[in-house]
């Protein structure tokens, strides 16, 4: 049986819900609060994941970290219902989808929600001081040093500019791939959609209309809708907040 360490709304953890929901596999929850309890920072938990972040996966005792290796994992072990494309450069191409979705994607959507979501929702929990605190516990020099810095300086407009000039950057090259291809990495869904597909959702959450104008973006648009019609999609999207 696997366990799935993951937080509901967590981008990380819809991409290996959807993976799992694809393939059809049983798992169970094991839900770790990281806004409000802050359980990926309790040394139990940071156990299991070194970097103090969901998701995680228990497999027969074997603990494995990061999502887009947990997804291409979970399609190694658990062959039906494949997830990546018989065609080695199409592989490859898949490869480079879940790189732009962590380097490029996560990276600039996180400066963004920074000042939106995250600074009014831990001035809700937490006095200054707390969240000082919160951050000395992180594990990670660099991560530490990256929230430390923000939280010290804040993010600037420039900041939000550049990350979202490098996100519409990332959508055009969305729309051009998805001009001559069904889906990402060809005829198929795939692990390059699933890598991607969360991402979308939180520019709409964030209310980023310069993303989500699928009037400059059909192609986009198009298959927007056709990764939310997925049962999967659906399921994966469907667990919440089981606090409430």
């Amino acid at each position: 049986m696997l366990k799935l360490y993951h937080f509901w709304s967590s981008t990380c953890s819809r991409k290996v819900r959807l993976t799992l929901a694809e393939k059809e596999i049983d798992w169970v929850s094991h839900h770790i609060d990281i806004v409000s309890k802050l359980e990926n920072l309790e040394p139990n938990y940071v156990k299991i994941n070194p970097n103090g972040v969901v998701p995680a996966l228990e497999h027969d005792g074997k603990i494995i970290i990061e999502s887009n290796v947990i997804i291409e994992y979970l399609d190694d072990v658990f062959p039906e219902n494949s997830l990546r494309p018989k065609n080695s450069y199409q592989r490859a191409l898949m490869r480079l989808w879940l790189d732009l979705a962590e380097t490029k994607i996560h990276k600039n959507i996180n400066i963004i929600s920074y000042n939106k979501r995250h600074v009014p929702r831990a001035n809700q929990l937490f006095s200054k001081e707390e969240q000082l605190s919160n951050i000395e516990r992180f594990p990670g020099i660099e991560k530490r040093a990256v929230m430390l810095k923000r939280f010290k300086n804040g993010v600037s407009n420039d900041d939000e500019k550049l990350a979202t000039d490098c996100l519409i950057e990332a959508m055009d090259q969305m729309e051009r791939t998805l001009v001559n291809s069904e889906w990402l990495a060809g005829t198929d869904f795939s692990l390059a959609d699933i890598a991607i597909a969360p991402f979308i959702e939180r520019f709409e959450a964030n209310g980023i209309e310069t993303l989500v104008d699928w009037g400059k973006r059909p192609k986009t648009g198009n298959w927007w809708k056709r990764v939310q019609g997925r049962p999967s999609f659906i399921e994966a999207y469907s667990f919440q907040d089981p606090n409430k």
